[in-house]
């Protein structure tokens, strides 16, 4: 059966549990040591909520997410004209695996959720197969279901999803694409939950000193017979109306000591804090001063530096869990000369090597060809126009 038919029914009740509810500092110290011995279903709920909670989280994780489905995928061959491997064999090796992922009907959403991993911790797709052997679906199984007994011990599958647990039902990897990586929700956690204790604090504040208070301070010596008719006229000062006032009186607002309050600042802060962990720079997502400048420019490049990373880390993913055991059954005894893998798009790095190349050509130097397919990620072919016949 289906790890996914199990999924749909033993996970209702977490439906109706709400795990911002009475969140602290404390209580998420304990979800992450628990997290740290195994148990993860309620850390992975928690994470779940948080990142559909808040503004910046959430962008960050879809600006990262967008950079990798923004890349094209493709399947190239490791022989070349001086290795001595069977260049036939390799054309026939990824024509093959070109078709097996053309055959993952949900592969598009089966990256996206893998993706999680990297703000989450880990991600599973689980491999559903025909009858020819040939993987037809990566089925995607959520965070919460999954448990190991110790921090580096195998991944157990836990059914119901149970808190605490750190023991379930032993798997067969071979049937599974998993993806580990350190958490990056295990920082924004301590953030997000810091930001909201500011944002509660600041709503306190509004609520006491947003519409300040006021009070009518009369004349000194005032008779307590015109204490009546002073009352009347605060009330008509609070309400927006006019009066006089007895010479001598005045008005006093409580205001919160006439300081600015520091929760913008505060929040500010965590949400820069957030951008820097999540996209490694601030002005690839906020408006800094800066921004079009070389330090702008910086910033951009260090965010692609990102994306081609998380590109290059799922493409090994998919090579060593899918590409290898696929090729191992339908090519026996024979060398793995294909292999998948994600073309993040062309940054600045991207365009320099293009421009050196360009350069060395009209020097008389023509680079190899496939080394600069393999360093630019283009799909490069040797044109009819030589350097030579350019110097003629």
């Amino acid at each position: 059966m289906s790890i996914q038919i199990f999924d749909q029914k033993s996970n209702r009740w977490r439906d109706q549990y709400n795990p911002l509810r009475g969140m602290s500092l404390p209580k998420l110290v304990t979800l992450l040591e628990a997290g740290e011995r195994g148990a993860y279903a309620d850390l992975q709920w928690f994470y779940h909520y948080m990142e559909r909670s808040d503004a910046m989280v959430h962008a960050v994780v879809q600006r990262r997410r967008a950079a990798l489905l923004s890349c094209d995928w493709d399947i190239r061959v490791s022989a070349d004209e001086g290795s001595g491997a069977d260049k036939g064999l390799a054309e026939e090796q990824a024509a093959f695996l070109r078709e097996s992922y053309d055959r993952v009907e949900n592969f598009r959403d089966a990256v996206s959720f893998l993706f999680s991993g990297f703000f989450r911790g880990f991600g599973h797709l689980e491999k559903h197969f025909a009858s020819s052997g040939m993987v037809t679906r990566l089925e995607p199984v959520e965070q919460w279901f999954w448990v190991r007994d110790g921090l580096f011990e195998a991944w157990e599958y836990n059914q119901d999803a149970r808190s605490g647990q750190t023991r379930g039902v032993a798997i067969d990897p071979a049937n599974f694409v998993m993806f580990e990586t350190v958490a990056l929700n295990r920082m924004l956690s301590v953030l997000y939950l810091r930001k909201n204790l500011s944002q509660k604090d600041w709503d306190s504040f509004l609520e006491v000193y947003g519409i300040p208070s006021v009070f009518l301070v009369g004349p000194p010596n005032a008779p307590e017979s015109k204490e009546g008719e002073y009352q009347k006229i605060a009330e008509g000062i609070i309400s927006d109306g006019r009066g006089y006032l007895p010479h001598g009186s005045d008005i006093k607002y409580v205001n919160g000591n006439g300081h600015r309050p520091p929760f913008l600042e505060h929040i500010d802060y965590i949400d820069r804090q957030i951008t820097l962990a999540a996209t490694g720079g601030l002005l690839t997502m906020l408006a800094q001063s800066g921004a079009g400048t070389l330090a702008g420019n910086a910033h951009l490049e260090t965010f692609m530096q990102i994306a081609r990373s998380d590109a290059a880390m799922l493409s090994g993913v998919f090579q060593e869990q899918f590409d290898t055991p696929l090729l191992r059954e339908f090519f026996p005894d024979q060398p793995a000369l294909a292999y998948f893998e994600f073309a993040p798009p062309a940054g600045s790095e991207v365009s320099r090597v293009v421009q050196d190349a360009a350069t060395l050509a009209m020097a008389g130097v023509q680079m190899d060809v496939e080394e600069l397919s393999e360093k630019t990620g283009y799909g490069l072919e040797r044109c009819g126009r030589t350097a030579e016949s350019k110097a003629g």
